[in-house]
């Protein structure tokens, strides 16, 4: 039984010893870093709902009866030219001869 009760002695003092080693540190002394920039600091994320100027348009329907979807700069505006391209379909429709 006393080898048992120095085991345990031997690993209580182990666990409390490891707490000795000062990793525990109060709020005030973290030193946080700045909030990254925003793109558009009059953004309210907590503003009431519907109360942002958005203006929705509808997706329209072409004469080939393709649905086009509207012009919108927010998500396109890095967008290549891809209607516009020598290897599109409109580019290889638009050539003479082709229906």
């Amino acid at each position: 039984m006393t080898y048992y009760r120095k085991v345990l002695v031997l690993v209580l003092l182990t666990g409390l010893s490891s707490c000795a080693s000062g990793n525990i540190r109060s709020v005030s002394s973290y030193n946080a870093p700045p909030p990254p920039k925003v793109k558009n600091p009059l953004y309210d994320p907590y503003a009431a709902y519907g109360s942002a100027p958005a203006i929705w348009r509808p997706a329209l329907a072409s004469r080939n009866g393709n649905i086009v979807k509207p012009n919108d700069p927010v998500d396109q505006g890095d967008r290549p030219d891809y209607e516009k391209a020598p290897w599109s379909i409109d580019h290889r429709a638009a050539q003479a001869g082709t229906f």
